[in-house]
């Protein structure tokens, strides 16, 4: 089994290596990739992927998003960490004190369908909604520190990289209950954290990378098979933890 995981990721690293940076692919209020026909699972299920991925939404006290309105369109961040999203609730609450504002967690996933329903159902079709994915700022320096060893320029990383994820090549793989995934990581630090429980010899093999959200769902839709699993983000296993201790079940 230990020759076969290095085979593996000796194979995915070199394939994913070669699209490091998406060229300008935004985050346009939901993912939707038109994918090759040959797959080697479906885009939802790619998506479905995403579940261990929450992100923290503003709503008003009926649960309803809270966009924010712009000149073309109307913009719904999604926080990849609750404390910058209750920062920017606490701005809200002082500024507009009547509008009894809260934040919600959902899993991506699941926000990108709720996403696309807004769209269906705004009233003023001349504004489309957007819906920005707010992450880590050291994750983003990391991203960026990543991609100009490599050679790309400002205007390249700022023009394609909207929310990094981090791999290896050749690829970090995990153990699932469906066999070894290559493994992508939203957090720089759980990749880190990762890698440090490896042998050394092992982990000097494997370098960092980074590419768009958009360039690694292509990735895992168009494998040739299902290779690749999303591994859960810090605020997913805080929230596992706080349903624990109130006697909720883990969703």
């Amino acid at each position: 089994m230990h020759s076969r995981r290095n085979a593996m990721r000796h194979r995915l690293g070199r394939k994913l290596g070669s699209v490091a940076l998406s060229a300008g692919l935004a985050w346009a209020g939901a993912i939707s990739l038109l994918p090759a026909p040959a797959q080697a699972i479906p885009e939802a299920e790619a998506i479905k992927k995403l579940q261990v991925v929450p992100v923290f939404v503003i709503t008003d006290s009926n649960g309803v998003p809270l966009p924010i309105p712009r000149e073309k369109e109307l913009v719904l961040p999604l926080y990849l960490e609750s404390a910058k999203a209750n920062e920017q609730l606490a701005a809200l609450n002082k500024n507009n004190p009547g509008i009894k504002a809260g934040v919600v967690a959902l899993p991506l996933n699941v926000m990108n369908e709720k996403v696309v329903e807004l769209n269906k159902q705004l009233k003023d079709k001349s504004k489309s909604l957007v819906a920005p994915i707010i992450g880590n700022d050291g994750d983003r320096v990391q991203a960026v520190k990543i991609l100009k060893e490599q050679g790309l320029t400002e205007k390249q990383i700022q023009e394609g990289l909207n929310v990094p994820v981090f791999f290896t090549k050749p690829f970090l793989t995990i153990t699932t209950p469906e066999g070894p995934r290559g493994v992508f990581f939203f957090s720089y630090e759980n990749l880190q954290n990762a890698l440090a429980k490896l042998p050394v010899a092992e982990r000097q093999k494997l370098k960092p990378q980074v590419a768009d959200l958009t360039a690694v769902l292509r990735e895992i839709i168009n494998a040739s098979t299902d290779s690749f699993t999303i591994y859960p983000t810090p605020e997913y296993f805080r929230l596992v933890k706080e349903n624990q201790a109130k006697g909720k079940p883990a969703q």
